[in-house]
This record gives C-alpha cells, sequence and structure tokens, in this order.
C-alpha cells in the first residue's frame, strides 16, 4: 500500500514538472503572439520562483493544519487552475500574474509530499521513497517536452494558437489525478488514532530555526536549487537559440537530461537506504550520498566549449543526475 502511494504522489510531481516546463518549451510560439524578450523571460521566471519559494513555508504551514488528503487536494488543484489559465493571458502582465499563482500553488506539492512520506514511511525506507517521488521530476521533465511539441503541430482548436492549448490539456490532467488522489489516498490507521488519542505539538518556525540542521539544508538548497532551476528554465531556450534547432529537434534531444534526473532520483535515495541497511548511521549514510551527487555537478562548466550536440546533452544529463 505505501509503495503504491509513493508512486502515485510521483505522479503528482510529474505533473508538476510538466506543467512548469510548459512555458520554457513553448515560449518560441508564445514569441508569436505575444514577444518575450530574454529579460523579459527571465523576470517571468523569477516570478513563478519568488511565490513557489515563499510557498514551501506556507504550503508546510498549510498542510499541518488541513491534514495531507486535503492540503494535497487543494494544491493541486489550484496550481492546475493556475496552469490553465496561462491559455488565457493576453500580454506579459497576464502571463506575470498566471507564472505568480502556478508558483503559489507547486510550492505546496513537495510539503504534501513530504508529509505524506512521513505518515507512512519508517526512517529507514524514507530516502528510498522520496527518491521515488522525487523520479516524477524526471518523469515529467521526460514527457514534457515530445508532448508540448505535439500539441504545438498538430493541435489548433477554436480558433486558438497552438501554445494555448498545451496549458489548458496540462492543466486537465491534474484535475484528472486529484480525483485519482481524494478517492485513493488516506492516511494510515496509526496515524488516524494518534491523531485522535494525543494532539502532537506543532513546532513553530522560530523553534525550527534554532536546530543547525534545518540552516545546513536550507543553505545546501540554496546553492544548489539556483543551478537547477537555470538548468530547467534555460535548456530549451538554449537549444532553440544557441544551437538554431526547431521544436521538432530541440525536443529530440531536450528530454535526455531529464530522465538522466529521474534515475539519479532512484539512485540517490536507493544509495543512502542501502548504507543504512549496511549498518552506516542516518547521518553518514545522507552526507556520502549528497556528496557523490555534489561531485557529478560542476562538469556541466565544460557546456560552451564542447564540440557537438551529443557531448553537451551527455555533461547535462550528468549534472541533471547529479543534482537529483
Amino acid at each position: 500500500m505505501r509503495w503504491g502511494i509513493a508512486f502515485l504522489i510521483s505522479a503528482a510531481i510529474a505533473i508538476s514538472y510538466l506543467d512548469r516546463q510548459t512555458f520554457p518549451w513553448a515560449i518560441g510560439a508564445i514569441s508569436k503572439d505575444i514577444p518575450i524578450s530574454n529579460e523579459a523571460k527571465a523576470t517571468l521566471d523569477s516570478a513563478f520562483l519568488v511565490t513557489y519559494g515563499l510557498m514551501y513555508l506556507g504550503g508546510g504551514w498549510l498542510l499541518d493544519r488541513l491534514g495531507t488528503r486535503r492540503g494535497f487536494l487543494l494544491v493541486m488543484v489550484f496550481w492546475s487552475l493556475a496552469c490553465a489559465a496561462h491559455g488565457l493571458a493576453g500580454g506579459l502582465f497576464a502571463l506575470g500574474a498566471c507564472r505568480l499563482l502556478l508558483g503559489m500553488g507547486e510550492g505546496g506539492g513537495f510539503p504534501a509530499a513530504t508529509r505524506a512520506v512521513a505518515e507512512w514511511f519508517p526512517v529507514g525506507e524514507r530516502s528510498t521513497a522520496m527518491g521515488i517521488i522525487n523520479g516524477g521530476t524526471g518523469v515529467g521533465g521526460v514527457v514534457a517536452p515530445p508532448l508540448i511539441a505535439l500539441i504545438l503541430l498538430h493541435v489548433q482548436w477554436l480558433d486558438l494558437s497552438a501554445w494555448r492549448w498545451v496549458f489548458f490539456l496540462t492543466g486537465a490532467l491534474g484535475l484528472v489525478w486529484a480525483i485519482w488522489w481524494w478517492l485513493f489516498y488516506f492516511p494510515p490507521a496509526q496515524a488516524a488514532e494518534a491523531a485522535g488519542s494525543s494532539p502532537k505539538r506543532i513546532i513553530g518556525l522560530r523553534d525550527l530555526l534554532r536546530f543547525r540542521e534545518v540552516w545546513a539544508v536550507v543553505i545546501a538548497k540554496f546553492l544548489t536549487d539556483a543551478a537547477w532551476y537555470f538548468y530547467l528554465f534555460w535548456l530549451p531556450k538554449y537549444l532553440l537559440s544557441v544551437w538554431k534547432f526547431d521544436i521538432k529537434q530541440a525536443t529530440a534531444v531536450g528530454w535526455i537530461p531529464y530522465a538522466a534526473s529521474g534515475v539519479g532520483c532512484v539512485c540517490g535515495g536507493g544509495l543512502s537506504s542501502w548504507l543504512i541497511r549496511r549498518g552506516g548511521s542516518v547521518n553518514r549514510s545522507r552526507k556520502w550520498a549528497l556528496a557523490a551527487s555534489a561531485a557529478l555537478m560542476p562538469w556541466v562548466m565544460l557546456v560552451p566549449v564542447l564540440p557537438n550536440i551529443g557531448w553537451v546533452i551527455a555533461i547535462f544529463s550528468l549534472a541533471f543526475f547529479g543534482q537529483q
């Protein structure tokens, strides 16, 4: 049951990464209707990340009060509608508002996923479970390029530009998942009994910030996520602009680094769990997995001097694998 839940949540994260990839991959088509410079695109990307980052905190607070089942349903419905709203945008201001709303909704996704893992998995299995769930980032990234290219090239109904259907259809996928979640997910019986018998003390933000372990994770995420979102939002534009690919050529190779990231999710979580089962402490096992991952990322600095697209994709794939 609990591994089925891990795959259910992994599907939600896949949809999340599909939704956030819609704008970078559809940027060429959108620019034909709404001119978007590199500076404007960077501003729109930042709009998403501002509310996304804030809602990591707000989403965690919300989940602690609504519970995992109702909270995850709410954030999924919210971000799916925000994604679909992009298709109604008529200018940069409207796109910016949609990016803010999408970030606000998706920021609750990972807190919800983490809470579900804490409810269902013992400590020795949590990193593997989170690896499976994080693997959804790779699945979403792999599915996004060919799916978006398919819609852009073949879907144009009701006299609307094809790029608008990219957002409508991906938003609809999230609403379908929300129904699946509501019918399938329930907290484990032990958690329900514990919640009914003795209320748990909720640790406040001020108390959390007194733990040096919290600051260690925050600083590590600050250093690595900046690189991750740079790759995520600009790799499509890089392939289209620097290598002069059309959408079919770009998506034909653009999915490969995301596939590597999905493998990295499972390998990183699996390595940590394997080391714990071999007798390593949780502390040491987590750090060895993190160190091995971090060692793979700096090689991406070689990309500007590589001679062909094969090497470029290989090095991006190594970096994506390490990051995730």
